[in-house]
């Protein structure tokens, strides 16, 4: 999550590597006393400061410390170090010295996500009546993105029970996990809370009090996760497991929940240091560092089908129509014949 021109959002960060350039023992000293003091001053969790202060005390003494040779292995060793203690950890470098036509260019998330059908992949209804939404990206609201949202739930608006797969999602916008997130919950729910340490106050996150289309607030719902949900799309995995609203299946979360804001180092270095923590209203605290912990485990390649097939039974109890009951039956029978070796499944429900 970043704090992007007053908005909040949860996402990756996306850098490019860049030429090798070396850098000096002092340098990197002032560098690292820079970093030191911007999270003494900035960061969010306030406990742990002196632990990461100690932290890059003991890395300056340290072969890797003295042997980084570049600009970019000293940043690429400061965020290793830095991600220890949070995900949102960043420090990057970009030589200052280049001109703006030789830089190399990179694309942002967010406008990544605006030019490729706001991150939504597929969408589709499966056999037995089941929606399927996969998606890599929680993307801006923006009159753009709502508007592809919406066709997404227009378009699954008559299932019987709905997939979510996130199992790729980097994460966004908290505002579109609002928006999703409105279309299952009644209006008002208390979905998340955002708390700044700059202003030591609090957001409250609330779904909406209207969305176009149908409202699912009774549809089952399942959410496919695996190491690499990050971010926003693990505070939607999070919120809606809370509210026992979603059966989570797949693997624990990465472990990323506090929003970021770049500052200055010098000399062509920046760090993303999280400035604001996400504050659950169910549980009082969220999934940094620990992830969202699915009530289904499964493997990551084995999580739609093991979903697919709890929907389909789950459907299979209140439905009537001989016709569906078939299509269930066959493709139940389908997934057993073309299932792989069986695993464990442990269930947290």
């Amino acid at each position: 999550m970043k704090l992007r021109n007053g908005i909040i959002t949860w996402g990756f960060v996306i850098f490019s590597p860049l030429a090798h350039a070396d850098i000096s023992y002092i340098d990197k000293t002032h560098i690292l006393n820079t970093l030191t003091n911007n999270i003494e001053q900035q960061y969010v969790e306030v406990k742990k400061i002196d632990k990461i202060s100690d932290a890059l005390t003991e890395l300056k003494a340290s072969s890797e410390f003295t042997h980084s040779q570049s600009q970019e292995q000293f940043a690429s060793l400061l965020t290793a170090e830095l991600q220890k203690f949070d995900k949102h950890f960043t420090v990057q470098w970009r030589n200052p010295n280049e001109s703006q036509n030789n830089k190399t260019k990179r694309e942002s998330w967010f406008t990544k996500l605006s030019r490729k059908n706001s991150g939504f992949n597929r969408v589709e209804v499966l056999d037995g009546n089941i929606g399927y939404v996969d998606f890599w990206g929680f993307d801006e609201l923006s009159k753009n993105s709502k508007n592809i949202a919406e066709s997404v739930m227009g378009f699954v608006s008559n299932v019987d029970a709905l997939i979510f797969d996130l199992r790729n999602n980097g994460g966004g916008s908290a505002e579109m996990v609002q928006f999703i997130s409105s279309y299952f919950l009644k209006p008002n729910t208390h979905l998340n809370s955002i708390y700044w340490r700059a202003t030591d106050s609090i957001r409250e996150f609330r779904t909406f009090d209207n969305v176009s289309g149908s409202i699912h607030l009774d549809t089952p719902m399942y959410i496919l996760t695996s190491n690499d949900t990050f971010s926003a799309a693990e505070e939607f995995a999070y919120n809606l497991k809370h509210l026992e609203r979603a059966t989570l299946v797949g693997e624990t979360t990465k472990g990323g929940a506090n929003p970021w804001q770049f500052y200055d180092l010098g000399s062509g270095f920046r760090a993303g240091i999280p400035i604001a923590k996400a504050i659950n209203p169910k549980t009082k605290t969220n999934w940094e560092s620990i992830g969202v912990k699915p009530h289904i485990e499964t493997s990551q390649a084995n999580a739609l089908d093991v979903a697919y097939k709890i929907a389909l039974n789950e459907v299979k109890k209140s439905v009537s129509d001989e016709h569906q009951i078939k299509e269930i039956n066959d493709k139940l029978e389908e997934l057993s014949n073309s299932a792989p070796p069986k695993e464990t499944l442990q269930s947290t429900m």
